[in-house]
């Protein structure tokens, strides 16, 4: 048994040594496919334990867990330079080293279906990360108000300026923001000043782009004060009533209507409720990302 044992162990290792090996020295163009289909392709800048790092063409780094890695390869030019220099390298002494290796050969044509047309090219993709305190600005497609939305109502708008992260454009114009209201207070006939709010959850990326929770801030709209209006209504009341009593009463029935006027101004604005919060479809909104959010973004 003790045998048995020792064997299945050299058995388990020397597939990972293989694997550790099998990895291309840092400096050499790779392309890294992952396990979901993703490929990365650059230059292999560090090789870790748990990780493999890629520099691309645009100088952007890219970490790629070995836990998700299917594949690492060379690049055929890669391939072709490493055994030039190390036939050069073990060369014997003396002896001029071997020339460079010719440049790679123009890739032959794509072969043709049966219906005269290439193959189609598969698509690649790379993941993007826009930070919190990202702006996004967008256009309500849904209207809100504070006397008629409900707490959990639907709120959707899109995207009326594209969001870029890592040089290019990782939120496209007309992307879909989705979330719910998170408050709606109608105006107090007293006191209570109006209020709606909401946030959003979910990005509805176009085409075939997928949807994907998000994090961001709270949009809240309070109702302007009416302190004023209900003065104006309360002294426009005494000042009439004061005027019906100078005709009828003289004045004593001025000052008697005076008062009887500011009581009926007042009891107006007791009846009354204040301005209501209304967001009609079409009015702009903005508001910040609270929490990263990496994008997959299609590779051109």
């Amino acid at each position: 048994m003790k045998k048995l044992a020792i064997v299945l162990g050299f058995a388990l290792i020397l597939p990972a040594c293989a694997r550790s090996e099998s990895m291309p020295p840092v400096g050499t163009e790779v392309t890294v496919q992952k396990k979901d289909g993703i490929s990365v392709a650059g230059k292999l800048v560090d090789v870790k334990a748990e990780q493999v790092i890629v520099e691309g063409r645009d100088g952007v780094k890219t970490e790629v867990p070995r836990s998700q890695i299917a594949d690492v390869r060379s690049t055929p030019a890669a391939e072709a330079r490493r055994d030039a220099e190390a036939k050069a390298a073990s060369g014997p002494e003396g002896k001029a080293p071997a020339p460079p290796a010719a440049p790679e050969a123009p890739a032959a044509p794509r072969p043709k279906d049966d219906a005269g047309t290439p193959p189609a090219k598969a698509v690649e993709f790379r993941e993007v990360t826009i930070p919190a305190g990202a702006t996004l600005s967008a256009t309500l497609a849904t209207a809100v108000a504070s006397d008629t939305s409900h707490v959990e109502d639907a709120v959707r708008a899109t995207l009326s300026h594209p969001v870029s992260a890592e040089g290019i454009e990782a939120l496209p114009v007309g992307t879909t923001l989705i979330g719910n209201v998170t408050q709606a207070e109608r105006a107090g006939k007293v006191k209570g000043r109006a209020e709606v709010a909401f946030r959003f959850n979910t990005i509805d990326l176009p085409g075939d782009g997928g949807r994907q929770p998000i994090t961001t801030g709270t949009i809240s709209h309070l109702a302007a004060t009416t302190k004023k209006k209900d003065a104006t209504k309360i002294g426009i009341g005494a000042g009439a009533g004061a005027a019906i009593g100078a005709i009828v009463g003289g004045g004593g029935g001025a000052a008697k209507g005076a008062v009887i006027g500011g009581g009926a101004g007042t009891a107006a604005v007791l009846a009354t409720r204040g301005d209501e919060v209304r967001l009609a479809a079409g009015t702009p909104v903005s508001v910040k990302l609270t929490a990263p959010l990496v994008v997959r973004v299609q590779q051109k």
